[in-house]
């Protein structure tokens, strides 16, 4: 028996691991229950440090036991895995079914020279294994278990040079070069970094989350101070107005602090027909996509960054570890005029499209009419009942309606890329997205009327790729039905392909 058929666990800083997951999933309700009870004065506090005291050894014990009973077995082509502390669960999972090995190290796993690795199967919604806690060379080995090549860790070493925006200067060919070096990479620089975070849109997320937090803590900061009252103190609208920009400016650096956090040092790599990307600052993250998985290619530029020329370039992967039916990030910023050139390097199999076939007019009223017709009647209500002067805000709500309507409908186009067999899809408003579909990736299309579309001879079609448990499905609204039935007749024109229903 080779060396390799020893079972072996993982490093017992893993017990750490184990515990910060199991605080993180009770976080919640223990806040919730802590704070309630103190506030109301149901439980001392003594009684509460007490229980959580218990609680703590508990969780300590549980966490070792989890680490002990956890064992692990590369072997040649395979890895098999025994965990569990009451009920064991034995799993053996042979190179075949892996579609993706990937590694991620916090400020706890550098400083120990440790990595978490997660390896994932085609079709799963979470990994399938999950080492919270291996040495670098336990990942290695692994890596080789199953077929995989460890990607070099160059990249983070990089010297300032490999950090210029221009994607000349980043991207580098092997042709005469070793076949341990990569065909071609390319980082992001801590300009792009900047501009990315700035203008990446989460503030929206930020001020939920506040919003979120607020309305936990609404008890103890009235007990507090009365909040509103506060507020009202500003008087003048001068006072409200300020208010409101400070706090969407605070809003907006945390959402560019948390960008640059999870972003930072966002590099991409391709070498042997995969895609190695790496990012993060705080937890340092590793995700390998190998070309043939991806599904398509989908380009979001938002309204800040369309002015521009900046394009955030994404993929669609069987299995991928994000959510379901949403891309992975191939990289964030690239330039509008190298956009073609980086699809050429790190994406081959597809073609950025030359021409657009545009929505015809008749479409514009189906944009339009029924969502205006509908912000009228709230506008109307809201006149009627929110009290004065602010509610005349709202007679904005139809404009803004209609020109989102509008843009809608300019933005919606189609096109059919006949040399790389690829149908390509474009909507959107605020953000522009532009999706790229390979004829041989799609698993179901399908072409669909309301009675209002059928009255002025318009149509949705709509396209499914495969993404995980769930396919990823791209539509575009109020096409001329002569264009969408042209659509459907290019892409069930393929051998062994699928009809419009799904079916073989």
């Amino acid at each position: 028996m080779d060396k390799t058929s020893h079972a072996r666990r993982m490093h017992p800083l893993s017990v750490v691991f184990f515990i910060g997951k199991a605080i993180k999933d009770l976080l919640y309700p223990l806040l919730v229950f802590v704070v309630s009870t103190l506030l109301r004065g149901e439980v001392s506090l003594k009684w509460i440090i007490g229980g959580g005291g218990g609680l703590a050894a508990l969780l300590l014990v549980v966490a070792w036991l989890q680490w002990y009973r956890f064992v692990y077995v590369p072997t040649t082509g395979g890895l098999r895995v025994e965990q569990g502390v009451f009920v064991r669960k034995k799993l053996w999972l042979t190179m075949d079914r892996v579609q993706s090995v990937d590694d991620s190290a916090g400020v706890l796993h550098r400083l120990f020279g440790l990595v978490k690795l997660q390896v994932e199967t085609a079709g799963g919604k979470k990994p399938e294994i999950e080492l919270s806690g291996i040495t670098l060379a336990a990942a290695a080995e692994i890596r080789d278990a199953l077929g995989l090549t460890a990607s070099s860790n160059e990249a983070d070493s990089a010297p300032a040079a490999d950090e210029q925006p221009e994607l000349d200067a980043a991207a580098r060919s092997d042709t005469d070069a070793s076949p341990d070096r990569a065909a071609a990479s390319l980082r992001l620089s801590l300009p792009q970094l900047l501009l990315y975070s700035a203008t990446s849109g989460r503030i929206g997320v930020v001020l939920a989350l506040l919003g979120a937090a607020y309305s936990q803590l609404d008890d103890w900061l009235e007990q507090t101070f009365d909040v509103w009252d506060t507020i009202l103190l500003l008087g003048s609208a001068a006072g409200w107005t300020w208010l409101g920009l400070m706090l969407l400016a605070a809003a907006w650096l945390l959402a560019a602090a948390g960008t640059i956090i999870r972003d930072y040092g966002f590099t991409i790599e391709l070498r042997d027909e995969r895609l190695t990307i790496r990012r993060g600052l705080l937890e340092r993250k590793q995700v390998t996509v190998p070309l043939q998985r991806i599904q398509a290619v989908h380009l979001v530029d938002n309204l800040l960054r369309r002015p521009l020329g900046l394009v955030t370039v994404q993929v669609v992967t069987a299995g991928y570890s994000g959510k379901e039916g949403q891309a992975a990030m191939l990289f964030p910023l690239v330039k509008e005029s190298e956009l073609a050139r980086f699809l050429q390097q790190f994406a081959p199999a597809y073609r950025l499209p030359q021409q657009w076939n545009p929505l015809p007019r008749r479409a514009l009223r189906s944009y339009v009419a029924v969502p205006t017709a509908a912000a009228s009647l709230a506008a109307a209500a809201i006149i009627i009942w929110a009290p004065a002067p602010y509610s005349w805000l709202s007679a904005i709500l139809p404009l803004l309606t209609l020109l989102e309507g509008w843009m809608r409908y300019r933005l919606g186009a189609w096109t059919v890329v006949d040399d790389a067999q690829q149908l390509a899809l474009r909507y959107g408003s605020l953000s522009r997205h532009r999706v790229l579909v390979p004829r041989r990736r799609v698993q179901w299309h399908r072409l669909s009327q309301t009675p209002l579309q059928e009255g002025r001879s318009l149509a949705t079609v709509h396209v499914a790729v495969a993404s995980g448990m769930l396919p990823a499905v791209f539509h575009i609204r109020h096409l001329g039905v002569d264009h969408g039935a042209q659509v459907r007749g290019w892409l069930a024109y393929r051998s062994g392909g699928a009809d419009s229903d799904g079916n073989a």
